[in-house]
C-alpha cells in the first residue's frame, strides 16, 4: 500500500465507529482505533499487547460482554476476517457496541414475563381497536388463545346485558379522558356470562399521538356472588337489613351534602300468622317472595327495598317527599291487596311513610315511620300514614 493510500485508510480507520482490533499471528493486539479505546475504556497502548486468540478463531459473527470500567459490563458483536497486512497474515476484529440494543431486549424479555404472569387479564389493541396481544391470563379467563383473537376486535366478548349505547358512552369517556374503569358483564368462549372488573387506558406518545389502548380486567364473579350473598336476604332475594342501614347511612350524608330530601316506606303483611299456620311454612315463604317481588316492581332502579325482618320489609326512596313517597306506597298497597296468589289467600299490607328532616338522627326516623307502621295496623290495616314530622333539632344538637 503506498504512502497516501495508507494515510486514507488509516483516517478512515481511526474515524470509524465500530472498534476494529488487529491481531497479530499469536492472537495479541496489535493496533487498537480510537472507536476500540471507548468500547474497552482503555487507552491504545493498554490494549496492545493483550491476547486475543481466543476471538481468533471464528469467522462467525457473535457477541462478547467486555467490562468496561466506567460502563460496567457493554455488550458487543463482533465479526472476524483473515486479512494480509504488510505481507504478514493478521485477524481484524471488528465490533460494534450493541449494549443498548440488548439492554432493550432484555426489558422486553422481562416485560414479556411479567405481562404473561400477573393474574389479571391484560388486552393491548391499536386506536382503531384491533388486538395485538393478550396474556396467558386472558386465555384463562376468557377461554379464548392469543391466535384466536388477534387482528380482531373486542366485540365477540360482549353479552347481551349491555346494548349499544352503552359501548358508544365508554367511547366518549375514552376519548374524553382517556380512560375508564367499569364493571360489565362478559361472554367467554363457552358461552357462560362472567362479571369483569375492566380498567381501559388510552397510551399515547410524548406528542400526544394515541399508539394503542391497554385494557386490564379481573374476574370479579365469585367476589360479586359472596358480596351479593352477604347484602341479600336469601329467602326474598332482596337486600337484607345490614346493606339497608349501610345504604341508608349513605343517603344521609348525601342529603347532608347536597341538600335535598328522601323518604322511608315500612310495610308489614297483615295477619301473615295465619297464612303459616293455615298453609304452612312452604306457602308462607312463597307469599313473603311474591310479595317482594310485587313491591319491587313498583319502584324506580334507584329505589332500595330491603326485607327489615319477618314479615317486615323497607323501602328507601330518595329524592322523594313523603306526599310522592305516600303514593308509591299506595300503588305498592294495591298491587298486593289485588293479586292472587297460587295455592294462598290473598294477602295484605300495612304501611307507614316518613319523609327525612335535616338533621333528624336515622334511629330516630326509623321510629317515625315504624310508629306510622303501627298506626296503620291499628286503624285496620292495608292501609298507608304518613309520619307526622318530628320537632326539629336545635343548632348544635
Amino acid at each position: 500500500m503506498d504512502a497516501p493510500a495508507e494515510t486514507v485508510f488509516r483516517s478512515l480507520v481511526e474515524r470509524a465507529a465500530d472498534a476494529l482490533l488487529l491481531l497479530d499471528p499469536e492472537g495479541r493486539i496489535a493496533y487498537a482505533n480510537p472507536a476500540a479505546e471507548d468500547l474497552f475504556g482503555l487507552p491504545g497502548r493498554d490494549l496492545v499487547g493483550e491476547n486475543f486468540g481466543g476471538l481468533a478463531t471464528s469467522e462467525q459473527t457473535s457477541e462478547i460482554y467486555i467490562p468496561n470500567p466506567r460502563r460496567g459490563l457493554v455488550a458487543a458483536s463482533i465479526r472476524r476476517a483473515s486479512i494480509e497486512l504488510a505481507g504478514e497474515p493478521c485477524v481484524a476484529l471488528y465490533l460494534r457496541d450493541v449494549t443498548e440494543r440488548v439492554r432493550e431486549a432484555e426489558r422486553l424479555r422481562q416485560f414479556a414475563v411479567v405481562f404473561d404472569a400477573i393474574s389479571e387479564g391484560v388486552m393491548i389493541t391499536t386506536p382503531d381497536t384491533a388486538i395485538v396481544a393478550v396474556n396467558r391470563a386472558f386465555t384463562n379467563i376468557t377461554g379464548y388463545t392469543q391466535d384466536e383473537v388477534l387482528g380482531r376486535t373486542p366485540e365477540f366478548l360482549r353479552s347481551e346485558a349491555h346494548d349499544a349505547e352503552f359501548y358508544n358512552e365508554i367511547g366518549r369517556v375514552l376519548k374524553r379522558e382517556g380512560q375508564w374503569h367499569g364493571e360489565l358483564r362478559k361472554r367467554r368462549k363457552d358461552g357462560e356470562i362472567y362479571l369483569e372488573l375492566l380498567s381501559i387506558n388510552a397510551v399515547r406518545r410524548d406528542d400526544g399521538e394515541l399508539i394503542y389502548y391497554a385494557y386490564v380486567f379481573a374476574d370479579v364473579t365469585s367476589v360479586h356472588t359472596l358480596r351479593h350473598r352477604a347484602e341479600h336476604d336469601p329467602l326474598t332475594e332482596v337486600f337484607n337489613r345490614y346493606a339497608f342501614q349501610e345504604r341508608l347511612e349513605e343517603e344521609m350524608r348525601r342529603a347532608k351534602r347536597y341538600g335535598g330530601a328522601f323518604s322511608l316506606i315500612m310495610f308489614d303483611l297483615d295477619h301473615f300468622k295465619a297464612v303459616n299456620d293455615g298453609y304452612g311454612h312452604d306457602v308462607g315463604d312463597e307469599v313473603l317472595r311474591r310479595v317482594a317481588s310485587l313491591a319491587g316492581e313498583e319502584l324506580r332502579d334507584g329505589d332500595l327495598l330491603a326485607r327489615w325482618g319477618g314479615e317486615e320489609f323497607m323501602i328507601l326512596l330518595p329524592e322523594t317527599d313523603p306526599e310522592s313517597a305516600r303514593l308509591v306506597a299506595e300503588r305498592i298497597r294495591a298491587r298486593i291487596a289485588r293479586t292472587d296468589l297460587e295455592g294462598a289467600p290473598r294477602v295484605t299490607v300495612s304501611l307507614g311513610i316518613a319523609g327525612s328532616i335535616a338533621g333528624e338522627p336515622h334511629e330516630e326516623l326509623i321510629r317515625r315511620v315504624d310508629r306510622a307502621l303501627y298506626q296503620a295496623k291499628e286503624a285496620g290495616r292495608n292501609r298507608g300514614i304518613v309520619a307526622p314530622e318530628a320537632a326539629k333539632p336545635a343548632p348544635g344538637e
